[in-house]
């Protein structure tokens, strides 16, 4: 039998398609070469519902062009049950995206489910981790700045013309630049105890899930 499945670089093409167009599904030139299996498995392996095809519908309209809901089922059907695998479901569930549980074969459901609630875990610990570190590097853009303004505020200190009040208003500044950077430090050393402490969480959880 043929395999008219598509390749990867076809289900990639029609991904991209898809999201590029923006409320319409298909250009009318896709529309116009549609094979109907193939955007039905395209549509299945990224877990779309079945109402998609009425998107494709509305988007082929004015081209003439209706889809062929068998070809399109077929294809979906086949799209799912790539989609469906426990794998894949740990991957939807890690990358935060909503899982179609609902239309994956009653036999595959449940380790799918299974596998993306795991996915989502390693995802939240994922999401501590990375807005920790966020905070980490712009603490350090904060204290690169801190220091540049120190330093050119002691250059300026050097001066012998200086007015008291323009010194006083400098001393003031670098008192608050330096208490800024002591409020930073303990704040890295705060998120230093937390970001060891999610990775250590984050691999238990990989190590546990066998990944």
């Amino acid at each position: 039998m043929t395999n008219t499945l598509p390749t990867f670089r076809v289900l990639l093409l029609l991904t991209a398609a898809s999201l590029a167009g923006g409320c319409a599904s298909l250009s009318p030139e896709q529309c116009r070469q549609a094979n109907w299996e193939q955007i039905g498995y395209a549509d299945g392996a990224q877990g779309l519902s079945g109402a998609r095809v009425n998107d494709h519908a509305k988007a082929c309209a004015e081209s003439g062009v209706r889809p062929d809901l068998n070809a399109y089922l077929r294809g979906r059907s086949q799209g799912l049950f790539s989609y469906c695998q426990p794998e894949n479901g740990f991957t939807v569930g890690r990358r935060g995206s909503e899982q179609n549980a609902a239309d994956c074969p009653a036999s595959m459901r449940g380790a799918f489910i299974d596998n993306y609630q795991r996915g989502q875990q390693v995802h939240a610990i994922e999401q501590d981790l990375a807005q920790r570190r966020g905070r980490q590097s712009h603490n350090a853009t904060r204290t690169r700045n801190a220091n540049d303004r120190i330093n050119a505020i002691r250059t300026e200190l050097a001066r012998s013309d200086l007015s008291s009040e323009r010194r006083n208003a400098l001393l003031t500044e670098f008192n608050r630049l330096v208490e800024e950077k002591n409020t930073i430090n303990r704040d890295n050393a705060m998120l230093a105890i937390e970001v060891d402490r999610l990775q250590i969480q984050l691999n238990h959880a990989l190590r546990s899930f066998g990944r």
